[in-house]
């Protein structure tokens, strides 16, 4: 049987314990160097910006009383991948722009993932080049922004270009990013992608409700923004072929969201280092065999 190729420089340890100290450490650092401090300069306040056009480009705004989250069952996630294709698709996400907003990871998991995974458990065998799935003895777990509670990457940025809104969404105003990358530095997740190059997509294949991100400038997932803020799933979860992905308000208890959080026992990545995200895991059981 052919091997697997492993994570080597972006191995999945990265994701659950590479920057912790980082991440407590963005908490009291200030930069070095200076930046912009006039409050023209920097445009309006957190309390402000909810009530005007985003300069995301969506023309949304948030609803205080919602608290948007996603829940993921990797028992049934089959590995397929249509959740990073759909979101390539749905977000004008360039060819050129790799890692896309989300990774599939695939685990050798001994009796599966199960209540409060430790990370020497989940890195054990770990990779995102797997060619075929789903594999009997193997589990996927799709990793992405994780839109926390108390997101180290707000802290840290400059100029106000990274932010958390009213309901629970972590975005960005391109028009503001300075590309200092200091946000991708503080996320424990490593869910942030910095936009090295121009970005080409075809004129044909551009969703108008979303922007195409310019050069220098960090991106991330935003939940689909453009489409949860009015009434609509994210495109990772309408894919998905065997509904591993749910999506909703954890302050409304008749949701889904809210409902799968209380029927199942559920983990989050990270939870030691505070950052309280908004993306659980379940397991349910599995939905498939190979």
């Amino acid at each position: 049987m052919k091997q697997v190729k492993q994570i080597g420089r972006r191995e999945f340890i990265k994701y659950l314990a590479g920057t912790a100290g980082l991440l407590l450490a963005s908490k009291y650092a200030k930069p070095a160097f200076a930046f912009p401090s006039n409050r023209e300069a920097l445009g309006p306040t957190k309390s402000e910006a909810n009530v005007e056009e985003r300069n995301d480009g969506t023309g949304t705004t948030a609803d205080e009383l919602k608290k948007f989250a996603m829940v993921i069952d990797v028992g049934a996630c089959i590995g397929c991948r249509r959740c990073m294709w759909g979101c390539k698709e749905e977000n004008n996400t360039p060819d050129s722009i790799s890692p896309l907003w989300i990774e599939v990871f695939e685990l050798q998991l001994e009796g599966g993932v199960t209540g409060h995974p430790s990370p020497q458990d989940l890195k054990k065998g770990v990779t995102t080049s797997y060619t075929e799935a789903p594999k009997e003895g193997r589990w996927y777990l799709p990793v992405q922004c994780y839109h926390c509670d108390n997101p180290p990457c707000v802290k840290v940025c400059p100029v106000g270009a990274t932010y958390k809104d009213e309901d629970g969404l972590v975005l960005m105003r391109y028009d503001r990013c300075i590309g200092c990358r200091l946000c991708v530095v503080a996320c424990p997740y490593s869910a942030r992608r910095f936009s090295w190059l121009k970005p080409e997509v075809p004129p044909e294949q551009i969703n108008p409700l979303v922007p195409v991100r310019p050069v220098g400038v960090v991106e991330k997932c935003t939940f689909c923004v453009h489409r949860t803020r009015r009434g609509k799933l994210p495109r990772c979860v309408e894919v998905c072929p065997v509904r591993a992905r749910h999506f909703g308000d954890l302050n409304d208890p008749e949701s889904e969201v809210a409902k799968l959080l209380k029927e199942n026992l559920s983990f989050r990545l990270l939870e030691e280092a505070n950052t309280e995200p908004k993306l659980f895991y379940i397991t349910r059981g599995k939905k498939w065999t190979s």
